[in-house]
């Protein structure tokens, strides 16, 4: 197997609590510089993953390389991972300079090179300004980024992000997440950064590992888990709305519901699961009738739970803006065979089409 240098391999990971298997058998590489998002539902493993790369936990089974070297039988200080964690972690009673450096007074680094390192830390988060106030006198953004600071400050190889964002609300997230990004393309760190929030995901990863209990699910870049998942599980996890699946099955000249509604012209035969995201539904005259069980108008869009005559439920997004529907309105929906993914109804997983 080729490293890349500074890359990370995973090879063969396994971790049990007990008789639970949390990680199972999971094996990746990670590119030099890569930003890689760790995604998941809660309990899926995420979590725990960063933790046996960090070397908090001890793995049950597998390696882990970084920089070409494993690492699993490492202590975390040698590992040359840095870890910011969701609840900051700071020294209420140092200044934020006495925080972030602290792991380099710990390791003897000497004054003179400590505080030009932290300076340098600091002003790479944009907190020049702020070295000598308590975490206390600090906005939750800022208390974020000197837990960011502190672990750069350190030079690592490997930055790792357990959760880093989801104190903030929803302003600071964003605001956060976008000084992350720019972080990230100036310093040039291969990161990890594990999240349930598939925004996170879709708006910093290079690519994105969806874990399903304690699997990989797909490894992909955003817009791949977007417009080809790889089964159904990534088609209903990746969106929002999520994309609608169907039970159905194809005479090899037409897709159809159980109940006999042609849905498209398509050469499959056999049950088959149909996908498409909401905003590629149309409303068409000529398309399956529907009855509107809600609506939500959104400005810039809006977004219809609509039931066909079957009783199948759907979700499709639109641009109509201001416009409004009321419940129990008809439309008439067309599912276009372009648009349409095709699922094995046993296995889940997508077939190429």
């Amino acid at each position: 197997m080729t490293v890349t240098k500074n890359a990370i391999v995973l090879d063969g990971l396994s971790k049990r609590f007990g008789s639970t298997d949390v990680i199972r058998n999971l094996s990746a590489s990670i590119a030099e510089r890569e930003f890689i998002v760790v995604l998941g539902s809660s309990g899926c493993g995420k979590s725990t993953l960063l933790n046996v790369i960090a070397g908090l936990e001890r793995l049950s089974g597998g390696r882990i390389l970084v920089d070409g070297q494993e690492v699993q039988d490492r202590e975390p200080k040698d590992r040359g991972c840095a870890m910011v964690f969701q609840n900051y972690a700071l020294y209420p009673h140092m200044s934020v300079a006495d925080n972030i450096g602290y792991a380099l007074k710990v390791a003897g680094v000497p004054v003179p090179e400590r505080r030009k390192r932290i300076e340098a830390a600091a002003r790479t988060v944009n907190l020049g300004d702020f070295l000598e106030r308590r975490p206390s006198e600090l906005s939750g953004g800022q208390r974020q980024r000197v837990a960011i600071a502190r672990a750069i400050v350190r030079e690592p190889k490997v930055l790792l992000f357990d959760e880093p964002l989801s104190n903030l609300d929803a302003k600071l997230r964003y605001d956060t997440r976008m000084e992350l990004a720019q972080l990230h393309r100036r310093i040039g760190a291969t990161s990890i950064f594990v999240t349930h929030d598939q925004v996170e995901a879709m708006t910093l990863a290079d690519r994105v590992m969806l874990l399903n209990a304690g699997r990989i699910e797909q490894f992909a870049p955003p817009h791949e888990l977007y417009n080809r998942p790889c089964s159904t599980f990534v088609a209903g996890f990746i969106g929002s709305p999520a994309m609608n699946l169907f039970a159905a099955s194809g005479d090899g000249q037409m897709l159809r519901l159980l109940d006999g509604t042609a849905i498209a012209r398509h050469g499959h035969k056999g049950e088959v699961v149909v996908g498409i995201r909401p905003e590629k539904i149309i409303a068409d005259d000529d398309g399956i009738p529907a009855v509107v069980r809600h609506h939500e108008d959104l400005g810039s869009h809006a977004v219809f739970s609509v039931n066909f005559l079957s009783g199948q439920k759907a979700v499709f997004s639109t641009s109509l803006g201001a416009n409004t529907v009321a419940p129990a309105a008809e439309l008439r929906l067309r599912l276009p065979s372009q648009h349409l993914h095709l699922f094995d109804s046993q296995t889940g997983r997508r077939f190429e089409n």
